[in-house]
């Protein structure tokens, strides 16, 4: 047994020189293989972070381009608004440049016995239209308007006076948010106001309850502002003429017409009118019918039912109601909060 270890050591022994030096070999080959591989990564992270570097750099740069075409565009926007206000106010001084040389028609002296003064009609400025067109124009806007002597509030507040006349200030009319931020902001109305607005009153107060289409011909909004500067104390102090009078659309008896409406009731029955009109006043393509006066309500209600007015559903919804229900609902809108 002695003998053969001795003839099998010297052979472990290379075997086991052979097997350390294989597995040096081995681990120095991992390890520059360790190390070759963080030198790589090393190399993609600095690419990385170079790429990101310069995106960076890029980007700075579009935004400063961005910044420039933005200030640039604002610089011109600020240049065209300044222009038309400076042509506005040109404009509006030729206006009373002009009225002021217009010569008016003295109205003849009235005999002591006469209920009305005689009205006083300034002669049409250029600025202005005809006024007695614009009284057949005008005829549009009475379902909601009055003006003349004796106006009264209805769906909107009355005319009378309207020129020079801050917005929304007409005292007993409840004005839409918009309006009672108009008036906040200083507007009063003059000839340009009042030419936007009946233009296309959304445009010039977002939000406004006013649910009117407007009157799109440029012409036409000469002649209706002309014959409603008839009723303006301001800037020609020409005297109010009689009211603009307008036909209901149904004649009621006047019993339905006395009913006193049970807002309560009102409030209850309220529901189904609510599932398209709006409780604060907003108006998205449906008409506000909040702080309405309560006759014109009632005759509203009662045209539908009559079939006088052409909306089926607006006709099937008051066909359901009685005068005391109608007259409750009347009640509750004129007065909601």
């Amino acid at each position: 047994m002695a003998n053969n270890l001795t003839v099998l050591a010297p052979v472990l022994g290379g075997t086991a020189l052979v097997l350390g030096l294989a597995y040096g070999y081995t681990a120095r080959e991992y390890r520059a293989a360790e190390l070759e591989t963080a030198q790589i990564q090393a190399i993609a992270a600095a690419a990385r972070e170079e790429s990101a570097l310069t995106r960076l750099a890029e980007v700075q740069q579009e935004l400063g381009s961005f910044k420039e075409a933005a200030e640039a565009q604002n610089a011109e926007m600020a240049a065209q608004l300044s222009a038309l206000k400076d042509e506005l106010e040109a404009q509006k001084a030729a206006a009373q440049t002009a009225a002021a040389s217009a010569p008016v028609i003295e109205a003849p002296v009235a005999d002591e016995t006469e209920a009305e003064p005689a009205a006083v009609v300034a002669s049409a400025s250029p600025t202005f239209g005809d006024a007695d067109r614009g009284e057949r124009i005008y005829k549009q806007c009475t379902g909601c308007h009055q003006v003349g002597a004796g106006a009264k509030n209805r769906a909107g507040p009355h005319l009378n006076g309207v020129f020079g006349r801050k917005a929304g200030v007409v005292e007993g009319f409840k004005y839409s948010k918009a309006m009672v931020r108009a008036s906040n902001d200083g507007l009063v109305w003059d000839a340009d106001l009042l030419d936007a607005y009946i233009e296309n009153p959304r445009v010039l107060i977002t939000g406004t309850r006013m649910s009117f289409r407007g009157v799109k011909d440029e012409q036409e909004r000469h002649d209706l502002i002309a014959y409603l500067r008839r009723f303006s104390d301001n800037p020609q102090d020409i005297p109010e003429s009689a009211p603009t009078a307008s036909a209901r659309e149904v004649e009621l008896p006047p019993e339905i017409l006395a009913i006193v409406g049970d807002a309560e009731y009102g409030e209850y029955l309220s529901s189904e009118c609510l599932t398209c009109h709006q409780p604060d006043g907003a108006d998205e393509g449906i008409p506000s019918i909040v702080y309405w006066p309560e006759e014109d309500f009632v005759v509203a209600m009662h045209a539908y039912k009559q079939k006088l007015r052409p909306h089926p559903v607006m006709q099937l919804m008051a066909g359901r109601l009685s005068d005391e229900e109608i007259a409750a609902l009347a009640a509750y809108f004129a007065n909601i909060e």
